[in-house]
């Protein structure tokens, strides 16, 4: 299983490097999804298969594409969000797939924008969930696991 720690150390190294954000854990378990209007995912395939799935608001996403795009907040459009979250999705679901066993791939990422929806990530089951604040925002990093 990929513990709480795992996926927060992960998250923190990635925002830390890329965006110069720290990450706190946040025990708000909301459903993030339903007021969240951007996800990224990635899905791992192999020896181990699932999905990582990275939830945020749309000011966090604007935010970190201002960062990471070395842009001016006015100037970040949707597709500068949806890039910036398909990369930290990329990221963080790369780091979980050297956690669990090989040989797997990485799937290209994916990006859902938009109000009250629901992923669902069939033939899997949630394996840990961890809610974190960055730059006083909630993020949610879930992590999928393929059923056997």
């Amino acid at each position: 299983m990929i513990s709480t720690e795992d996926i927060l150390t992960i998250t923190e190294n990635v925002f830390t490097t890329m965006i110069d954000s720290p990450v706190e854990l946040d025990n708000d378990e909301s459903d993030l999804a339903a007021h969240a209007p951007i996800t990224g995912c990635v899905q791992i395939a192999g020896e181990w298969s699932g999905a990582v799935l990275v939830q945020t608001t749309g000011d966090f996403a604007t935010q970190a594409a201002s960062k990471m795009l070395m842009l001016d907040q006015a100037e970040v459009c949707i597709e500068d969000r949806q890039d910036t979250m398909a990369e930290i999705a990329n990221m963080i679901g790369g780091n979980i797939k050297s956690l669990v066993p090989g040989p797997s791939t990485l799937s290209l990422p994916t990006v859902t924008t938009g109000e009250d929806f629901d992923i669902r990530i069939f033939g899997t089951t949630v394996e840990n969930s961890v809610a974190m604040t960055a730059n006083g925002q909630q993020l949610k990093v879930i992590v999928c696991r393929g059923c056997e």
